[in-house]
Formats: structure tokens, sequence, C-alpha cells
């Protein structure tokens, strides 16, 4: 039997009055006038509700229902809402967990526009590690301007946190023993975006009126990074130091008077080969080869890394690192005196494939990389990787940085023994950074070319490079200012004769 109560809430024209039901549950009914007839619409608290309110309602989403139609009548926009529209409105309890999954899966399906694995996998680390232990067990409707705020304040503050643990000596670990690296501005901003993009779709789903990871409060500051690239010399010199790290491996060292077996040994792992095969062609046992290496500081086992091709490929053609970790030799095409090149078939932006040039020396470097490929045992057939790790496979990004930290460590140390500052903070991108300054110089300024063989689809970054090239170039301006500055010191004539 129906319990009549007073009304709750009046506002306007509008009231909300509450029944009780003979089940236990609440119906909430909404009277208001609008298009010159008074309107009557029932909201159900009993989940699942067949009435076509969807059911789920509380009192507080029943008045602000309320609210809102009266706000569209006054606008002159309402409508009375169909039954469908209306179990979007109470929303279907959707969790935000169930929810982003789901939006996962359909952006790496392209049902909701296509993205690349790099960016499924961005979208997957933002979701997994940062938006669901903090909306994993709330409904996509409960998702509110206050509750994104509080993320933007957590994880900046956890950053933060972190940081300053970190200065203080503590060593931090997550679950599985890593190593815990604090958020920077600009995965912090990552995750925010991850979160708003997740939200769009749930306001064109109905779900939710408006987006509230959206706006100027959401918003992180990320500071301009400093975008570096080398000098001419100091490319040069780096590659100089990456070769000498395949020559000679970094801790190798040589016996101030090295025997005739040490020595015969030395050459062939400088060469590539490995101690199986330095044994077999010295006719002696692999543990006596293990003691050579032993005296030379080698650690046994190993092999050719392809350093110097790595670093060779980076600072002579503009590829991006991951480019570089993906070529396969299928893709080298060797030819001629004046160098060859390679296909790029997965590149980053809408350019697609393209052709990259090798310069001569490029192409001499790869010829003699294939060779000790070959003499190494390593696959060298057309599905081969260019630069493959120690056991043939793909190379990752991280070990390519960390072989270019040890070149440029190496050429900062030569500079510093000259009395010159050491080389800027070296990255694979300051080497694809460096390539288009140099290339721009050698092809007259050609930004078109330039665009078209480091895959730039916007000319955005490629004239930031050639804009601080402008600055390096001429110098001759600061020779002209010191030449003024000496004319004008002139005019007053020598201060010890004027003193006399």
């Amino acid at each position: 039997m129906e319990q009549a109560q007073q009304s709750v809430a009046r506002a306007n024209s509008g009231s909300l009055h509450t029944r009780s039901l003979a089940d236990g549950t609440r119906v909430f009914r909404l009277r208001f006038n609008a298009v010159g007839r008074r309107e009557l619409m029932s909201l159900h608290e009993r989940p699942g509700c067949d009435c076509g309110c969807g059911g789920g309602w509380d009192e507080p989403a029943a008045r602000r229902e309320l609210g809102d139609a009266i706000a569209r009548v006054r606008l002159g926009v309402w409508k009375r809402p169909t039954a469908a529209s209306r179990k979007r409105r109470a929303g279907t309890g959707t969790t935000f967990e169930e929810y982003a999954l789901r939006w996962l899966q359909a952006k790496t399906d392209g049902l909701f526009g296509e993205i690349v694995p790099a960016t499924a996998a961005d979208y997957r680390w933002c979701i997994e590690r940062h938006l669901l232990p903090i909306f994993g067990d709330c409904t996509v409707e409960e998702i509110d301007r206050a509750r994104c705020l509080r993320l933007k304040a957590r994880l900046l503050s956890d950053a933060r946190e972190l940081r300053e643990a970190l200065a203080a000596g503590r060593e931090m670990r997550d679950e599985r023993g890593r190593r815990r690296r604090p958020l920077g501005p600009t995965s912090v901003r990552k995750v925010l975006t991850a979160l708003g993009a997740i939200l769009d779709d749930a306001v064109e789903d109905d779900l939710i009126e408006s987006n509230p990871a959206r706006g100027k409060r959401m918003r992180v500051r990320v500071p301009k990074p400093n975008r570096t690239f080398l000098e001419m010399d100091e490319l040069a010199l780096l590659l100089d130091a990456a070769g000498i790290q395949d020559r000679l491996p970094q801790d190798m060292r040589l016996p101030q008077e090295p025997g005739l077996m040490t020595s015969r040994v030395a050459h062939l792992l400088a060469q590539g080969y490995r101690p199986a095969q330095i044994a077999r062609r010295l006719g002696c046992a692999r543990s006596t080869v293990s003691f050579h290496l032993r005296l030379l500081g080698v650690e046994a086992g190993r092999g050719y890394a392809g350093r110097r091709v790595a670093v060779e490929i980076l600072g002579r053609s503009g590829v991006r690192v991951s480019e570089l970790c993906d070529l396969r030799i299928g893709q080298v095409r060797l030819h001629g005196s004046d160098g060859g090149r390679f296909r790029i078939l997965d590149s980053k932006t809408e350019t697609g494939i393209r052709e990259v040039q090798m310069t001569p020396e490029l192409s001499a470097v790869v010829r003699e990389h294939l060779g000790r490929l070959r003499r190494a045992g390593a696959p060298t057939g057309p599905k081969a990787y260019l630069v493959p790790n120690l056991r043939g496979g793909r190379m990752d990004r991280g070990r390519v940085a960390r072989i270019l930290t040890l070149a440029s460590g190496r050429a900062s140390g030569q500079l510093i023994a000259r009395g010159l500052p050491p080389l800027p903070n070296t990255t694979p991108h300051t080497l694809r950074r460096t390539y288009i300054s140099i290339a721009l110089l050698a092809n007259e300024f050609d930004v078109k070319w330039v665009m078209g063989q480091v895959g730039h689809a916007d000319s955005r970054m490629t004239m930031d490079v050639y804009a601080q090239l402008e600055q390096r170039v001429k110098r001759s301006h600061g020779t002209s200012f010191d030449r003024l500055v000496s004319q004008a010191g002139g005019l007053h004539g020598d201060p010890a004769t004027a003193a006399a």
C-alpha cells in the first residue's frame, strides 16, 4: 500500500514527491509545467525498472533531474524524454573499470578511431596503473569534477613525495621489486588526457551530460624540454667513441706486455667472433680462451653488440630509435658508391612508408656490420633484425639508449681531458635533431627534402631546428660585435697615456 509523504522539494513551478512502495523501494514523482501543460515523471529506486525510467534512482539524482528539466523548459529546449533516453540518463550502473576496458578494446580494434600500438600501450598504462586504482569501484555517472581534481592532486602529490624520498637516499620499489620513478608533468598530463578521452565517449554514449575531466583546472603545465643537438665535430667524436667500444669492449684492458695468444684472442674478439669460434680458429680449448678473456677483463660470451652501427644509423640518417629497432636486413639496399637506402615500413606519422637515403660512410659501416654478424654466427636473412640483441632478437629502445650513453661518456671524457666542456645530455632524439641540422646545411636548407627523409608530416619540428641552426650559423655577428666594442674603446686613447 502506497503511503503519501509530504513534498520534499519545490523549485519554482516544479516539485518532487516521494512515495514508498510495497516492495520497500521508493518512487520519485517529478511535477513541473512545460509547454503549457502539467508534466509528471516517475523515477523508481528499484533497480532494473521496466517502466522506462531505468531504475536505480535516488533522491539526489531525482533532484538533479528535476533541476535539469526546469532549466531546459526555461531555455525552450525541453522535450519529453523517451523511455530509452530516460534509461540512459538514469545510467546502467556501468563501472568505470568495465567501461574503460571496453573503451580501450574498441580503440585497439579501430571502432573509435585507429590508434597505433604504442598509443594503445600508453592508454593501457594510464588506465591500469593510475585510473583504475582511483575510479575502478565507482560508476561512470559518479565521476564528477571534484573526483577528477582529486585525481590530479594525488598524482602531483605522489610524484612530489617520491622525488623527496629519492632525494633523501631512500630506495623505493613497487610490488614487483622494480625501482619506482616519480611521474613527470608530461606523464601526469598523459593520464589526465586519457581520462578526458574516455569520458568524452561516455558523454557521447549518454552516460554523463558533460566531461568533468575537461577545463583549465585540469590542465598541467609541462615545461618546454631543452632539446639539443650536437655540433658536427661533437658528432664525429661520438661516432669514433662508439667505434672504439666495438673494437675493444668498454671494460677490456690489454696487459702492458700481452702474450701472443692473448693478442690473438683480443684480435679475433674485436672482429666479432664468439669465444667458441675463437677456440675453433685457434685450435685450443674453450677454457684457454676463457682464461685469456679474463686477462683482458672481458666477460666470456659477451659477443658483438653493434654499438657503432646503432649510433651511426641514428646520427647519419635521422631515423627514430623505434624505427632503428624494427629495421630488418631485407629493408636495406646497399649499392653503388653514392651510398644506399633502407625502407621504413611503419612510420610514426601519416607519411607512411618512406625510403631513407644512406650516406656512403654509413653504407660502409653497415657492410662491415653485416660481415661481423655473419662471422659471429648471428642471423643475416631478410627477416633478421639489422641491429639485433645478443640473442639475435629485437633490440629494445632502452638498450640503444644505454649504448648511446656509454659512447657519450667516452667522448665526454676525451673532451674533458683536453680542457673542453663535455657533450650535452645525448639521447637518440638528440642525434635525430643533429641529423636534421646537418642535412639542412648539406642540402642548402631544402626543408621539404629533409622532412621526407626523417618522416615529418608537420614542418614545425624541422623549422624549430632550422631556427636554432640560424642562430648558430651566423656566428660572424659576435665577431662584428667585439670589433665594434674595441673600436669604440679606442676613441678615448690608452688610459695609461692619458694619465701620464
